[in-house]
């Protein structure tokens, strides 16, 4: 996946779950129901901003196999930092995002081959 649209990121940061989602993803990777529980919403409206952060590239997915066999989806963030800087009449977004080793990897071979 490419870098995040700045404007998108800005637009879901005025979400007072999408932050905290974030937020609490920032500690540690979390399933939909924990994040429900510490964010006090709905399930359908984390699961909303939790789909609306993966569709902008902010959080990853994971498979977890619990000792059951059972199949659930635990989230993490990979956005650390957002700096707005406003100076000769325009503003700029700069996003700070960290990568794991094989996304970097698979980012600088695409480029490489110019896709």
């Amino acid at each position: 996946m490419g870098e995040p649209e700045s404007e998108q990121v800005l637009d879901l940061l005025a979400d007072d779950y999408a932050r905290e989602i974030l937020a609490y993803l920032s500690k540690q990777p979390m399933l939909v129901e924990e994040l429900g529980e510490k964010c006090d919403g709905s399930k359908s409206t984390i699961y909303d901003r939790v789909d609306q952060l993966q569709a902008v590239g902010l959080v990853s997915e994971n498979l977890q196999i619990d000792p059951q066999g059972h199949h659930r989806k635990q989230y993490e963030t990979i956005l650390t930092a957002v700096l707005v800087t406003f100076a000769n009449g325009q503003y700029e977004i700069q996003l700070e995002i960290e990568e794991d080793t094989p996304d970097r990897f698979a980012r600088m071979w695409g480029n490489i081959r110019g896709e």
